[in-house]
């Protein structure tokens, strides 16, 4: 009975990450955002000769997977690994000095703010309206403090952050698929867009990588099954709190976590499902108490003017943005929360929300959904030209990247390798057998990624957070590692109970 159970759990798992990336390579068939993110239309031929073009290459691949399994495994790992590292940071590099922004927006409060906690003890208003970024700041702080709160200085953390994150990627996918697996995955994150063009900004979509990656890398031993042990458990549980405290949507990992230990850990062991959630308590409870102790913010003036968790729910359904940032949101709660208590915007909030979901129907609401489901999902550049042409120091340089025949290569490479990396995920999907605590969890998360950001506020870069997963099983899929990883390597403790 019990083995049914968990057996349907699987199987279910499986077929609603399989429908949810059916609909996302559907989607990314017709439409690409990465040109919107400029607000510039894209050439007539643009979508179908990057299509083909991707679908070409997909082919190619799948066909000689065997030979490139074969050659990948007989690469010297360390030789080829310090030469792709040493590519990668070669091209962020190349990237902050060519590249680099004058820092607005979110990422100019967040480095603002780290030099003047540094430099005079204070730190900025807009973390009484957006506390949920204040861990960064105390991270970019601690930096700013052991040497100088430079920009510079912080640009080269965030380089740490993605080449470290490359390197976890490298390790996880070899453990848990091997040699020519772990290879691909790596040389997948080094020539990936977002990685290195999101180098000159320093933000919680890239630092977020070592938040998912570290803990990963604890869990999975040598043969690439998840440990049991509790020390193990609760470490990552621990970095995977910060990470939601970095970030709220990467909850999700600590969700998908959870449901991981539950599936997989036997007999009474299943109770480990609880410790990511008891940890995450503890360490949201003692974080927020902490920065109120230490007077980095005023908890009543928090408490009056930060967002509720209802605003971004109520900007997801703007109609307008397709459930993107909208200013009008933002005003529309300000002013809110300038006139009433906080529990009666709570219940305005919930009464828009209300009103905006009637009002579109239910056509309106699929055909709304859809559309945000595609500016999300079929961005290949993850939104990052967008940030980069925001207050260039180098606007010639920008310009010369994105206009004209160097704009429509630049963009034509974004799209065929995301398309490529979803070609990869449908191909693991269609031949994937067997079930697995690293494919399981990975699935967990992009299925939890795309329900989030279905009823949340919502960007194509937030995505970057979770593209280490998507690498990793989409390189699965192209070189017949699913099929192993179902029936092949798993420690015995980690297995359904039959029981």
């Amino acid at each position: 009975m019990g083995s049914r159970i968990f057996h349907f759990l699987h199987r279910f798992i499986f077929y609603i990450f399989f429908a949810v990336i059916l609909l996302l390579v559907g989607l990314n068939i017709f439409m690409s955002r990465g040109y919107s993110t400029l607000s510039v239309e894209p050439p007539a031929y643009f979508n179908p000769i990057t299509l083909v073009i991707a679908i070409l290459l997909a082919g190619l691949v799948y066909r000689f997977r065997l030979h490139l399994v074969a050659f990948l495994g007989k690469i010297p790992g360390i030789y080829a690994v310090i030469g792709l590292l040493g590519v990668s940071l070669i091209l962020q590099l190349l990237t902050i000095k060519e590249l680099n922004v004058n820092p607005t927006w979110d990422f100019g409060a967040i480095v603002d703010s780290a030099k003047l906690f540094v430099e005079k003890g204070e730190i900025g208003d807009y973390f009484t309206i957006y506390p949920n970024n204040i861990l960064l700041v105390c991270i970019l702080a601690v930096i700013g403090k052991l040497s100088t709160p430079a920009l510079l200085v912080f640009q080269l953390f965030n380089v740490m952050v993605i080449t470290t994150s490359q390197y976890l990627i490298y390790r996880i996918a070899s453990k848990v698929a091997g040699q020519a697996v772990g290879m691909a995955s790596l040389l997948g994150s080094v020539l990936f867009f977002p990685y290195f063009f999101y180098a000159p900004v320093v933000y919680t979509d890239t630092i977020s990588l070592i938040f998912l990656l570290l803990p990963l890398h604890v869990l999975i031993n040598k043969d690439g099954n998840f440990r049991d042990h509790p020390l193990a458990v609760m470490a990552a549980s621990i970095i995977f709190s910060f990470g939601m405290l970095l970030k709220g949507s990467l909850i999700i990992f600590t969700i998908a976590f959870a449901i991981v230990l539950f599936l997989y850990m036997k007999k009474w062991k299943k109770l480990y499902a609880v410790i990511p959630f008891i940890v995450l308590l503890i360490v949201k409870t003692l974080f927020t108490n902490g920065i109120y102790q230490f007077g980095i913010l005023d908890k009543e003036t928090v408490e009056k003017r930060s967002m509720p968790v209802t605003h971004w729910m109520v900007m997801g359904q703007n109609e307008d943005r397709f459930g993107k940032y909208a200013q009008t949101d933002v005003d529309f709660t300000t002013n809110l929360l300038k006139e009433y208590p906080r529990e009666e915007v709570t219940e305005a909030h919930i009464k828009e929300l209300k009103n905006r979901l009637t009002e579109k129907g239910l056509s309106g609401n699929i055909a709304f959904n859809m559309e945000k489901i595609g500016h999300t999902w079929t961005d290949g550049t993850y939104y990052s030209l967008n940030k980069l042409r925001r207050y260039p120091v180098h606007p010639e340089n920008f310009q010369r990247l994105t206009e004209d025949k160097s704009g429509h290569a630049l963009q034509g490479y974004a799209r065929v390798q995301h398309l490529l990396l979803f070609f990869g995920l449908l191909l693991l999907a269609f031949r994937f057998k067997g079930n697995h605590p690293f494919t399981s969890f990975a699935m967990l998360s992009i299925i939890g990624f795309f329900l989030f950001f279905i009823l949340w506020e919502t960007r194509s870069r937030y995505l970057v957070s979770l593209t280490p997963l998507i690498i990793m099983l989409s390189c699965m899929g192209y070189l017949d590692a699913g099929r192993r990883l179902g029936v092949g390597r798993r420690d015995r403790s980690l297995v359904p109970d039959s029981k």
